[in-house]
Formats: C-alpha cells, sequence, structure tokens
C-alpha cells in the first residue's frame, strides 16, 4: 500500500519539477520597451524611409507631402521638423504614425522596422 503512495507522489513532484521550468526567448529588438538595440540612420532608417515613404508622390521633396524623406533631406526634414522627439521617444511624430500602420498608405512596416525607427529615437537619432 504506501508503494503506490510513493509512486504517485513522485510522479506529482516530477510533474511539478519540470512544469515550473520554461525558457523564456526574446528576440532582440523584439520588447518595444526592452534595451533599444544599435541603430544607424544611414544604414538602417534611412534604407526603409527610401523604399517606403520616399516613394513619388508621397514624401519624396513635393513640397506638399512633409517631411521630406528623400536620402539628402530625410535626417534634417525629420530633427529640425519636429518630428522627432528625443525627450518622449514614444511620442515622436515619426514614430507614431508608422506604429499606428496610417503609414505608408500602401501597408504598415514590418514590425522590425517600426522597432529600427524607434531605437534611433531613443538612442539619440544620431546622424550616423
Amino acid at each position: 500500500m504506501k508503494l503506490p503512495i510513493l509512486y504517485c507522489c513522485l510522479a506529482v513532484a516530477a510533474f511539478a519539477l519540470l512544469s515550473s521550468c520554461y525558457r523564456d526567448v526574446v528576440s532582440p529588438g523584439a520588447d518595444p520597451n526592452g534595451p533599444p538595440q544599435q541603430v544607424s540612420f544611414s544604414g538602417d532608417v534611412l534604407p526603409i524611409l527610401n523604399s517606403k515613404c520616399a516613394t513619388s508622390g508621397c514624401h519624396d521633396g513635393v513640397p506638399s507631402h512633409k517631411p521630406a524623406l528623400t536620402a539628402e533631406k530625410a535626417y534634417g526634414s525629420l530633427v529640425n521638423g519636429g518630428y522627432v522627439n528625443l525627450m518622449l521617444p514614444s511620442q515622436s511624430s515619426i514614430y507614431l504614425v508608422i506604429k499606428g500602420g496610417s503609414m505608408p498608405p500602401t501597408g504598415p512596416l514590418k514590425s522590425s522596422d517600426v522597432q529600427k525607427v524607434y531605437d534611433w529615437i531613443r538612442t539619440g537619432a544620431a546622424n550616423n
């Protein structure tokens, strides 16, 4: 009679031990509030802007669509135009419109691209 009770207790203990263990996997950049990744404006952010935003009829420097996001004007337009808030990066205009999916009108950016823009702002929005 004592042997089945012992086996039952061991089984419950083994189940409790094994079910309490897990592996928490968080990919770099997957947590918007986690530590920011190092992002380069020219290497990471500008290619996103060039391919998704600075297209003909959008933010290609035509006066009706601000900010101008062409390669030569993007940094100055974003930083000097008030689209980047270094004190509250999550309140930056550029971040809010791409995070919300209202821009670009062709469809939302990949979450990894949104995170790159956000991390660029969080790390000081350097022109690098």
